[in-house]
């Protein structure tokens, strides 16, 4: 059985109110009967209840990670961003709590609020736009700090911390275009709003920039509840009159298995086309061969959504927390010259 103060109080034959100022450096308390109650304290072994603590304080000291799109298909990205939220999470005494399944449950969120089950709530893939500020402005409501993530949110009082998506996109291309590229594919995905908004303007604004004429037959627009959107995307690209002699894909998962698709039709990936992804998943560099990409720092952002929100849990008052990330190219084997040019 554990300890209690009521067990300190027995043996010390001191106030149960005594034994608890001693324990929690209240004054009124001399220094010897404070010494006397921590003495005891360690040599019977009492540790404080962390619920009874928490319940005076109306603090959990606990944060939920709240994951709105289906998990399966964001396993890689969320094995490198929660690492990085527990670590701060740990440091600051909070532990991470992972909600997942949370897709369109706008009443689960809502009951997770008024339960009081977590101080602060980080929502990984908000939904669109509209949706997003109605939902932030329900947790406004509720008194529950929260912050979106990967998605940039424009919109003045919400808070995020997204990667900076138009540079990416930009970096990809003009390495494309540095290697001789003038038809290159860009594969859409709309169902993830601004991150796909502004993926493809870097696209268009690197074409732009290289005087390249912008072709709408070149850019291919998937959709992920077909059950083989990747290999169908793929095969769109391929069914041009003049296919592209080089794709951007919108993840590292599609641009793989854009590879095996190659592949399987005898397509030589860098020779005959060339491939990249986005989101250096640590998968991509063992690739054959190694995928071009982009990384974000997700990690990174992990770290930041969690301090950020402790900030917001801190100061209930604080201004919205708004980051954008750097991004950074990995040129590798599965890009090369356009020996078509």
């Amino acid at each position: 059985m554990p300890v209690t103060i009521k067990d300190l109080s027995k043996e010390l034959g001191v106030s149960r109110s005594t034994i608890s100022k001693a324990l929690n450096d209240r004054p009124y308390v001399s220094p010897e009967t404070k010494a006397r109650v921590l003495r005891a304290a360690q040599e019977l072994g009492y540790q404080p209840s962390a619920a009874a603590r928490n319940l005076r304080r109306q603090r959990t000291n606990k944060i939920g990670l709240v994951v709105t799109y289906p998990i399966h298909r964001v396993s890689d990205f969320l094995s490198e961003l929660i690492p990085g939220m527990a670590t701060v999470a740990e440091e600051a005494e909070y532990n991470l709590i992972l909600y997942a399944s949370m897709v369109g449950r706008v009443e689960r969120i809502k009951s997770l609020c008024r339960s009081r089950e977590v101080d602060g709530i980080i929502i990984a893939w908000p939904p669109r736009l509209s949706e997003t500020v109605a939902l932030s402005q329900l947790l406004t409501d509720e008194d529950m700090p929260h912050i979106f993530l990967p998605r940039r949110v424009p919109h003045s009082a919400v808070s995020y911390v997204a990667a900076d998506h138009v540079q990416g996109a930009r970096l990809l291309t003009q390495h494309l275009i540095a290697l001789g590229h003038r038809r290159i594919g860009f594969e859409r995905l709309p169902e993830v709003y601004e991150t796909d908004d502004d993926r493809h303007a870097g696209y268009a604004q690197a074409l732009r920039e290289a005087g390249i004429p912008y072709d709408a037959s070149l850019v291919v627009s998937a959709n992920s509840q077909d059950t083989e959107y990747e290999r169908r995307s793929f095969d769109a690209f391929q069914a041009l009159d003049e296919p592209p002699t080089a794709i951007l894909f919108f993840t590292d998962p599609l641009a793989i298995r854009a590879l095996s698709h190659a592949k399987a039709r005898g397509i030589r990936v860098p020779q005959d086309l060339s491939v990249a992804g986005y989101d250096g998943i640590p998968s991509s560099g063992v690739t054959e061969p190694a995928l071009t990409t982009v990384r974000q720092s997700t990690a990174q952002m992990g770290v930041l959504a969690v301090e950020s929100l402790l900030k917001l849990i801190a100061d209930g008052g604080a201004e919205s927390q708004q980051h954008i990330l750097p991004v950074e190219l990995i040129a590798r084997g599965s890009t090369g010259q356009n020996v078509r040019a």
